[in-house]
This record gives C-alpha cells, structure tokens and sequence, in this order.
C-alpha cells in the first residue's frame, strides 16, 4: 500500500468545484456492465442527493498496486457490482489527478474506500485494500442504515394524501413518526419539511384568534382558538392554542357550554377511530370522556363503546398490538436519548425490547438497523458531513 504525506480530513459539499470536479482518474476504472462510475465529486453528490442513494467513493492513484488490485478483484465482484449498480452512487476519484486534491482530500493509504450517505455523512471509512466479502457487509450495513424503508415511503404516502384531505392530525402524527425514525434521510428531511409547513398553517390560525381577543371579540377568540386546538392536533401551535383557553376568562354558562361541545367533539373522535380501526386511541378518548366529562351524557355513550372493545377478544387483542407499536416508540426514542448520552450498552437494551415486543414490524426493522451501527466497531459513523476527525 502507498502512504501519503496527509491524512484524511474531509469530504464536504465546502470543498471548491475546481478541487473535485476532476477529469477522468488515470488509472483503470473497473466497468462491470450496469455500474456508472462517477469522476466528478460535485455531479455524484447531486444525484445521490436526487435519487436518495448511499456514495461509494473509492480514492486512488494511478500507480497505486492495491488500488488496481481492488479494482480487478472486489469492485468487479457481482455481487458488489449488483449493489452498486441497483443502489449506490459511484464514485472514483484520483488523488493525484489535480494539485488542489491533495489539499483537499488528504489520504493516509492508497486505496481509501468511503461509504457515505446521501447528505454526505460518513457511515463507513475503508483505508487500503479490502476484500469483497468484507466490502460487501459494509455496504448492506450502509443501506440499511440510510436506504428509506418501505414503511416510511409508505407512511409518507398516507400522510400526503392525509394533507390534501385536511386531516392535519394524521397527517402530523405520519409525519413525526417518520421524522423521528428516518432523521436524515430524504424522506425524514421531507417529512420535517411539511411537519413545519403544516405548522406554520397552524400558528396563522393561533394568530387570527389573539387578535379577536385584542379587540375583544372574546366569543370568537374562543371559537378560533377551540378550532386551531382541534384541526391542527399534534402541532405546537395547537398546544398553545388549548393553554390560551384556559386563560381566558369565561362566565359560568359559557363554560358548561364549551364542556358540552369538547365532550361531543371528543366522542365523535372516539366514534371514528372505532370505525376505522384505531382502537387503542378509541380506548383512550373514551376513558378521557368518562374521567373528564362524567356529568356529561356523552360519558354514558363512551363507557358503552369502551364495553365494545372489551368485551370483544379479537378487538381487545387488536388493541392491544396497537398499544405495543406506542410502546415500541417510547423504547426507540429511549435509545435515542441513551445513545446521545454516550450509552451504547443501554441504548442497545431498548433496541433489543422494541424487537422483541414489536417483531416484524417498521419499528423492529428501524431498531434492527441502529443495533447494527451500534455494534459495528469496525465502522463508526463520523457525526458531520463527510468529515473525519
């Protein structure tokens, strides 16, 4: 293998187009029949970013003897060239091809193999030579990381046509979910996107209530404010709607009678999640009735479709699952915090519950992948942008 007088720092979007846009590398380029082999840092970049795809980025020389073995041996492996080819962005670029290179991208051995993700965070960092089983492994490890899911793209799907029906509560709870699961992959970043669109909706119906309250129009206020609460569910600007009721001051009746209203709003909520399957939140509207609106007739009618569910195995059962799929979210979320607190070991355990208690299912899968990134001492992820410290 050949050293370098540098080590490798970065590969970032910062670097000048000039230092990477470079002209075809001058030592052999391996061409299995369906990989296309990218020279041009900057064009690999755009259409991983477009298509939602891993990098592989493979750094050579020209008379570099490990660098024409890897692409003779491995990077010609079927098995390699089908993943390459049906889910990576390839690219190859020559350390010594352009001056500004060197300075760019300072390399500790020749070849050095990176495989990134589609915004350009690191998840794999390959120096030397590396055999195709090995390489092979790193890749599956890559793509289940950051590929996006089936469920996301599923989930993502409902929450749109949710959006164009206006039915804002689905829609934010799809799109938290697939947020908090997918981070920063294309279809976690497009999710954040709409989550903060339907947001901004939300808080222009929170603002046209406050000003109703400034003029006085108390009544108003409240209806605006009671809607916000109700259509835009899930969103912050609907928690602060529901405060700024309470606040304002209300006479006696007017309260009873906002009561009323919250009780048969919340039952007809109950009454549509039963229809539609969504037991384990029928469940909980239902205890909610009864606990906050006992002296309301809406509470016997929630106490007889809570009967429902529980005196029926199949519907309790299903319910039950449900459940588990929450409490499969609080475990992930668990993790999550463990691990940023620097607690693998820990983070592991919850990771462990969530498959255990939710087999088969998006959050199995999603906790299957982070076991792997977590128990992968051979490939930690670096925490920026194509960047190695």
């Amino acid at each position: 293998m050949r050293r370098s007088s540098s080590a490798l720092a970065a590969l970032y979007p910062l670097v000048t187009v000039a230092a990477l846009s470079l002209a075809a590398p001058a030592f052999a380029q391996p061409r299995p029949a369906a990989v296309t082999w990218y020279t041009d840092y900057q064009a690999a970049r755009k259409e991983a970013h477009a298509k939602g795809l891993p990098l592989l980025v493979v750094v050579g020389t020209d008379n570099c003897f490990y660098c024409r073995k890897l692409e003779a041996g491995p990077l010609r492996d079927p098995a390699i060239a089908k993943m390459l080819s049906a889910g990576y962005v390839a690219l190859k670029l020559d350390a010594t091809g352009n001056p500004e290179l060197a300075r760019a991208l300072k390399v500790t051995l020749y070849p050095t193999t990176v495989l990134a993700a589609p915004d350009g965070k690191i998840h794999t960092f390959i120096e030397g030579y590396v055999e195709a089983d090995r390489l092979a492994e790193q890749m599956k490890r890559t793509t289940a990381t950051v590929a996006t899911t089936d469920w996301a793209a599923r989930d993502f799907n409902e929450a749109s046509k949710a959006l164009a029906a206006s039915d804002y509560p689905r829609a934010v709870t799809l799109l938290k979910g697939i947020a908090k699961s997918a981070g920063d992959k294309p279809v976690g970043a497009k999710a954040k996107q709409l989550l903060g669109e339907v947001e901004r909706t939300a808080a222009g119906q929170l603002a046209r209530a406050k000003v109703y309250e400034e003029r006085g129009q108390l009544g108003e206020a409240r209806d605006a404010l009671a809607d916000a609460a109700k259509k835009y569910a899930g969103t912050r600007a609907a928690d602060d709607a529901t405060a700024a009721l309470a606040n304002l001051a209300e006479k006696p009746e007017e309260i009873q009678k906002r009561k009323a209203r919250l009780a048969r709003d919340l039952l007809a909520v109950a009454r549509d999640d039963f229809r539609t399957g969504r037991l384990y939140d029928c469940i909980q509207k239902c205890e909610q009735i009864g606990l906050a609106f006992a002296d309301q007739p809406e509470a016997r009618d929630a106490n007889a479709l809570l009967a429902e569910i529980k005196n029926n195995p199949e519907r309790l059962a299903k319910a039950c699952e449900q459940m588990n799929d929450r409490t499969a979210a609080m475990y992930m979320a668990l993790a999550e915090s463990w691990s940023k607190k620097g607690q693998p070991a820990e983070a592991s355990a919850c990771l462990k519950k969530v498959v255990a208690l939710c087999p088969n299912t998006r959050h199995a899968e999603v906790a299957h992948a982070e076991l792997l990134r977590i128990n992968s001492k051979s490939a930690p992820a670096i925490p920026v942008g194509l960047t190695k410290p």
